[in-house]
């Protein structure tokens, strides 16, 4: 080892200026320290624990490197510490637990009160997105907290791009399956599904939620239109002054 080599102050000099493996470095200081001798090899190795303090090394750590016939009055304090240390942190991982189950609590309170929330919406209600009437469409419609109603059409449109590749083929896989019973929607299996499926279709409000969020980043559907046909004009006169090139070369 180069730091068995090299001055222990220096070691311990370089090993302070270090910006990673500062513990192993100590540790191998630790280590050359307890081999430079049989002499109060205990007081060497607290030393060099001293030297790098507690958030690096701590007696356990170079509990390998202590002889055998060691006393526990040589290290106890070192011992002291350790055990304090682990209480501090047991405290903390105690208070965490608390807050998580609190934390739960309230969630589980927020499932049940939503388990059991009504909500009213006006005759004249219309979808957010194509402003038919809801009543009269003939199909699901969903009622959200932030006031907007969807049809189950415009919705599905709507928020099946923003789904992942396993989401959307889990969504078509349940059309398919709510679809062929549909004339038994008495099944509990039945309801199960379509749970599922709201849960997939309707997780929050595309217009308040995190989809319209994402959607600052992108352009407006006239601008991409415009940028498109722009493309593809540009494409085209590129492709005729080509093909005006390579006529001209071949009378040639």
């Amino acid at each position: 080892d180069v730091v068995g080599k090299v001055d222990p102050s220096l070691a311990r000099d370089l090993a302070r200026e270090a910006t990673e493996d500062q513990k192993r470095l100590w540790l191998m200081i630790a280590r050359n320290a307890a081999r430079a001798g049989e002499r109060d090899v205990v007081g060497k190795v607290v030393s060099v624990l001293q030297d790098c303090g507690p958030d690096i090394l701590s007696i356990e750590d170079v509990l390998p490197f202590l002889p055998d016939f060691a006393q526990i009055d040589q290290i106890k304090e070192q011992i002291c510490d350790a055990l304090t240390s682990y209480s501090s942190k047991i405290d903390g991982y105690l208070k965490e637990m608390n807050d998580c189950d609190q934390a739960c609590d309230v969630l589980r309170q927020e499932i049940s009160r939503l388990r059991t929330h009504q909500m009213q919406m006006k005759a004249d209600a219309r979808c957010a997105i194509t402003n038919k009437l809801v009543l009269n469409a003939g199909e699901s419609f969903y009622v959200f907290p932030s006031g907007y109603v969807y049809t189950e059409t415009a919705l599905r449109q709507e928020v099946f791009p923003t789904l992942n590749l396993r989401q959307q083929e889990r969504v078509v896989e349940l059309e398919k399956q709510l679809q062929a019973m549909k004339n038994d929607n008495n099944n509990g299996n039945y309801t199960k599904l379509q749970s599922e499926y709201d849960g997939l279709i309707a997780a929050e409000c595309p217009l308040t939620g995190s989809i319209m969020v994402d959607s600052i980043s992108m352009g407006f559907p006239e601008s991409m239109e415009a940028d498109e046909a722009f493309a593809l004009a540009r494409g085209h006169i590129k492709t005729k002054k080509t093909r005006g090139t390579t006529t001209a070369a071949s009378k040639k």
